[in-house]
């Protein structure tokens, strides 16, 4: 991808930031090397004016200027400064207005009559807050900030006390004592268990949240270098498991919660703003105010047949009254991480001759290896690549109507050559009050995606030509990049006995020709009706549509055009729609003084359709860029086209209710009819309840000072999934069969796939138990459960005998699977002096085993060879769990060999030796065969988890973030090839060090031999690796200008930060980087065969110079 900013415009965007940065610190040390210089009252005096708000008056005789003073130079607020400064000297002094009066203390006017006070109200940065509740102590009377923070509020008596409270802010009381302008600057409390948080179809204090609910607020992923919410996830919420399908640009992430629990789609789903869909990628983390996962059937269940694998509540952010702008950008940088150390030109010379002599093949003489080029090849295809950020969104309104407008640029530049991703996003949400009880609103979201795509995982079985990786892992150094005329190198044929004969991975990367346009387009209109007090009406119209368009030209090239011949152009276009009317009726009420209902009852309707053409051709006479179009192919233009769809008709209710605020109960229905099933199972049925009790409202525990917070929590209930395709229950005859008539073939028809009218929905039973606990006012506070998850009626495939055609399978109801956990969150917010710290823990255990498949037939998946498959799904075993010979060791010599179990004539000393774990008959038959192939690890981690450092003083903040997994395996079927070494591949560095060269020389990598490759390739844990990591994975450090709108100047605030993600990863895992999914060799099989990795493309380490302004 062409870069948008030049190295030119980067040194100057770098350079005009740090210029500001630099001007904006030497005016902060202006000003507090000034004021450390203040000594005594005539200083003060003379400093408070300078502010321009106040002017001071006094009698000379009366005050005497040159006396010391005394106070904290970090207050703000000009009345306590006078206070403290003043105190002890037997002065005192009145506010009128904009003027203050220094007077004996005698002459103070003590001002208990009513009056009006006024003031501004901030954070710890000097960032206005709004919507600041100020009311006066032991009544309802008060009011709120404005938008830049100010109040004003009319009291009875100036001896009264305002009470300043604002949700995720601890609570502050002020005695008035007579003056007019009060100014707080408030902190963040240590837990927030007052603000909402988004529910199923509505919100829920967080204190009173019954089920398994994870929040992650916008300021923990707002300044990620990510273009999605997706990959902002990772170790951030327990339960939930997080990896890249690759680290390319604009590759989607997959996001899986407590575990996998079928063989098909284990994708959650998404709820945007009431809204349901399938992915959340048209979004930015800017424009993200809060993200609720729903983990427990309690939680999930109002969602029913969509709901089995979690749910994803994201709320945007809305409009405010008053005006806001916010402007947020960043630059940064991309470079490669941990790269495999590769044998250099010397190395590879010698292992080719040491394999060349175990042979007995010709060798690469001295002359020959003079002539030869030292290539690396990481550094030619991986370059450091930009990735910038560039947001603006304008808020405001007035009580009647609030609106908000927010655009987004996102740029990134691939680390490995001609890839990269663009996207450009544009929201808006309009809320407009028609009458006191009546409501209408828009939320519409808008993005432009455009990806220039190289192969990135797999080596082209899938259809993606390969990964640019893998090419790079085989290529020998021995081949320069380019030849004499600039042109790329393909191979030499009369040397490729000793060269190699992969292709040149620059040149294969240059060629791609690969663009995906995507466009969308996801919004809702809805109204809300107060019909009476409690009994509010709201419906929403929603709608969901995409567009893709994707164009891939495969040119033909290399030696004797030996690469994409013919050279093809295929192109796709699709339309996905999906239309959603929903309505609601809740009712919210307080009957006698202790008992609190909500109920809701709601109706849904979904109906999605997708629409696809797509065209072929071959053999383009002239394959320049102006004439890539299907008409100028020559031969097997192709031109096909389709058109599926679906429905979703639901009606759901909840009924919760509370005693006291300290026992509270629920219970969901919902019933749920799809499309996709047949006539004799449309409907299913999905309930849930919970319970839950407030122990810490409870006599025994109310006047404790050390439990402030404790809830009891247990849930159970049913979800379902649906997720099978659509028509799965209809038998398809398909045109395109010949048959003979004679000497004639006559076109027909033919049975191309077998359908089940009997298919029932999967069903996922779910039971939860957990606590909330908290201790010292919540400054500790610890959040754990523990979930049974059973998923029953699986839907797979059903095997056929042979005698039934190439017809596809019908799906069947026959499988179960069990997922069970503990979840732990632990967070602990205090302060010590001036900083303000945060810690926070997650940890999540997954243990997930399957119960029964159709006829106890395993199913194997996750090909690493023709006809060969990594892991095998059994009864037992978890999802994809690696089948594999267990390598124990390496032959030392024929004795060696003679005493083990026998694996073949031609073994010699220096070859694998594998266990003999099985035969024919169950036990160990001293023979080596696929009987002796067992189950040896899961990709599935056991463990996940992520730490949270946040640090704030006075204007710095730090924030550090740690994530990882432990516990899974990765295969790393790239090693299979190259470190297999049976013909002329690069080999990794490691073999080099490592390999056997006589007895006890080594017993983990065996000889270099191309003819021992048979037997020391095999599928074995010789390339099956610990795939746990600890990665840094972001480290931030960032100043704010405070106080720059109390001069009301444009800017309000400002923030410059510096951040470095995916700066570390500790790993035993010698590939590029354990963060891997599923291959594009085996996308179709999803978790059957993840964690295996062909030469994946890896995640990059970025570091970023941003800038957040608020006007």
């Amino acid at each position: 991808m062409n870069n948008i900013y030049s190295l030119t415009n980067l040194i100057f965007r770098y350079f005009f930031l740090l210029c500001f940065l630099v001007f904006l610190s030497n005016i902060t040390i202006a000003q507090s090397s000034e004021k450390n210089k203040i000594n005594t009252l005539q200083e003060l005096f003379a400093s408070i004016e300078s502010q321009g708000e106040y002017r001071i008056f006094y009698q000379n005789d009366q005050v005497d200027v040159s006396k010391k003073v005394s106070y904290d130079s970090n207050q703000t607020d000009t009345g306590q400064l006078l206070t403290q400064a003043l105190d002890g000297s037997g002065l005192g002094f009145n506010i009128v207005e904009n003027q203050i009066v220094i007077v004996p203390n005698k002459n103070v006017v003590k001002q208990v009559e009513g009056g009006k006070v006024k003031g501004r109200i901030t954070d710890k940065t000097g960032e206005t807050l709004i919507g600041v509740t100020i009311v006066l102590k032991g009544t309802v009377s008060g009011t709120i900030t404005d938008i830049d923070g100010f109040y004003e509020l009319e009291v009875p008596s100036m001896n009264d006390t305002l009470v300043f409270s604002y949700i995720g802010y601890e609570n502050i009381t002020e005695p008035i004592n007579g003056r007019s302008e009060i100014n707080v600057v408030m902190r963040t409390a240590s837990i927030s268990l007052d603000e909402f948080v988004a529910i199923g179809y509505g919100t829920k204090k967080k204190s009173d949240v019954m089920g398994a609910v994870s929040i992650v607020n916008s300021e923990e992923i707002s300044t990620l270098a990510v273009p999605d919410i997706a990959s902002t996830l990772q170790g951030r919420a327990t339960g939930v498991s997080v990896t890249q399908n690759t680290g390319a640009p604009g590759a989607t992430a997959a996001i899986r919660i407590r575990g996998t629990g079928t063989f098909n789609s284990n994708s959650p789903l998404y709820i945007i703003d009431g809204i349901p869909t399938e992915n959340s990628d048209f979004l930015i983390p800017t424009d993200v105010e809060s993200v609720s996962i729903l983990k427990d059937a309690a939680a999930a269940s109002i969602y029913g047949s969509r709901a089995s694998n979690g749910v994803i509540l994201i709320t945007t952010k809305k409009g405010k009254e008053g005006m806001d702008v916010n402007f947020n950008t960043y630059t940064g940088v991309q470079v490669a991480g941990n790269l495999t150390e590769m044998s250099n030109k010397d190395q590879y010379i010698e292992l080719f001759n040491e394999a060349a002599t175990n042979d007995e093949r010709d060798l690469i003489s001295p002359e020959m290896a003079d002539t030869m080029a030292n290539t690396n090849w990481w550094n030619e295809i991986f370059n450091p690549a930009i990735i910038s950020s560039t947001n603006l969104s304008v808020s405001g309104g007035s009580d009647k109507i609030k609106y908000i407008v927010s655009g987004n640029f996102f740029l990134q530049d691939g680390i490995i050559l001609n890839s990269g991703y663009n996207k450009f996003t544009l929201r808006t949400g309009i809320h407009s009050q028609l009458s006191k009880k009546v409501s209408i609103g828009t939320n519409i979201n808008l993005s432009d995606a455009t990806t220039d795509k190289v192969g990135s995982s797999g080596d082209g079985f899938g259809g993606n030509g390969g990964s640019v990786v893998r090419y790079a892992f085989f290529r020998t150094p021995l081949y320069p990049v380019y030849d004499a005329s600039g042109e790329y190198i393909d191979y030499y044929p009369e040397e490729a006995q000793f060269l190699g004969d992969g292709y040149n991975p620059v040149g294969f990367a240059k060629k791609y020709d690969w663009k995906i346009k995507e466009r969308r387009l996801f919004g809702s209109i809805f109204l809300d009706w107060e019909i009476i007090k409690g009994l509010i009406f709201k419906t929403d119209f929603g709608l969901d549509y995409f567009s893709l368009h994707d164009k891939r030209f495969n040119e033909n090239w290399g030696f004797d055009g030996r690469i994409n011949n013919p050279n093809t152009l295929d192109e796709t276009s699709s339309t996905n729609s999906q239309f959603i009317w929903k309505n609601t009726l809740t009712y919210d009420t307080f009957f006698g003084e202790n008992h609190h209902l909500n109920v809701l009852g709601g109706a849904e309707i979904i109906k999605s359709k997708f629409v696809t053409q797509t065209g072929s051709a071959q053999n383009f006479p002239d394959q320049i860029q102006s004439l890539r179009y299907l008409s100028n192919g020559t031969t097997n233009q192709r031109v096909e086209g389709g058109q599926t769809g679906w429905s979703l008709a639901s009606f759901y209710s909840r009924v919760s209710y509370d005693f006291k605020g300290k026992y509270f109960a629920e219970v969901i229905l919902r019933l749920d009819g799809s499309s996709r099933f047949g006539e004799n199972n449309p409907w299913a049925f999905f309930p849930a309840a919970t319970f839950s009790w407030r122990m810490d409202r409870e006599k025994f525990l109310s006047n404790s000072t050390t439990i402030s917070f404790l809830k009891i929590r247990v849930s159970a209930g049913q979800l379902g999934n649906q997720n099978i395709g659509d028509y799965s229950f209809a038998t398809f005859i398909t045109p395109g069969s010949f048959y003979p008539i004679g000497n004639t073939p006559v076109a027909g028809y033919y049975l191309s796939r077998y359908g089940n009218p009997n298919l029932r929905w999967e069903s996922q039973t779910q039971y939860d138990i957990g606590f909330d606990f908290g201790l010292f006012k919540n400054k500790l506070f610890f959040v754990f459960d523990y979930y049974y998850k059973l998923t029953d009626d699986l839907l797979l495939r059903a095997p056929l005998p042979p005698s039934s055609g190439n017809a596809t399978p019908p799906f069947i109801n026959a499988g179960k699977v069990k997922n069970t956990g503990l979840e732990l969150e632990v967070t602990f917010k205090s302060q010590a002096g001036k900083l303000d710290y945060d810690l926070s823990l997650v940890l999540s255990s997954v243990n997930n085993e399957v119960l029964e498949l159709y006829e106890g037939n395993p199913l194997p998946a996750g090909r690493i060879d023709n006809g060969v498959f990594a892991t095998l799904t059994e009864v037992g075993q978890p999802i994809g769990s690696f089948y594999l010979y267990v390598m124990e060791g390496i032959f030392q010599d024929e004795t060696d060999i003679f005493t083990h179990a026998f694996q073949g004539n031609a073994i010699e000393p220096g070859d694998v030796k594998y266990k003999d774990i099985s035969g024919p008959d169950g036990v160990p038959d001293g023979i080596i065969d696929s009987h002796d192939r067992t189950h040896v690890g899961s990709p599935i981690p056991e463990l996940t988890l992520g730490f949270n450092l946040g640090l704030n003083w006075s204007n710095w903040d730090f924030a550090f973030f740690l994530e990882g997994v432990y516990g899974n395996e990765i295969y790393w079927q790239a090693a299979q090839d190259i470190e297999g070494f049976y013909r002329a591949f690069n080999i990794t560095k490691r073999v080099y060090d490592d390999r056997w060269t006589g007895p006890g020389t080594s017993d983990t990598q065996p000889r270099v031999s191309w003819k021992g490759a048979t037997n020391n390739k095999k599928p074995s844990t010789r390339f099956l690796f610990d795939g746990s990591y600890l990665r840094v994975k972001n480290v931030s450090l960032g100043y704010t200008f405070k106080n720059l709108g109390k001069k009301k100047t444009v800017i309000n605030s400002l923030r410059i930060y510096i951040s470095a993600q995916n700066l570390f990863t500790f790993t035993k895992y010698p590939g590029l980087d354990p963060v891997m999914q599923t291959s594009n060799n085996s996308a179709s099989e999803g978790d059957l065969a993840k964690g295996i990795d062909w030469g994946t493309y890896p995640m990059a380490r970025i570091y970023t110079l941003g800038l957040s302004m608020n006007f």
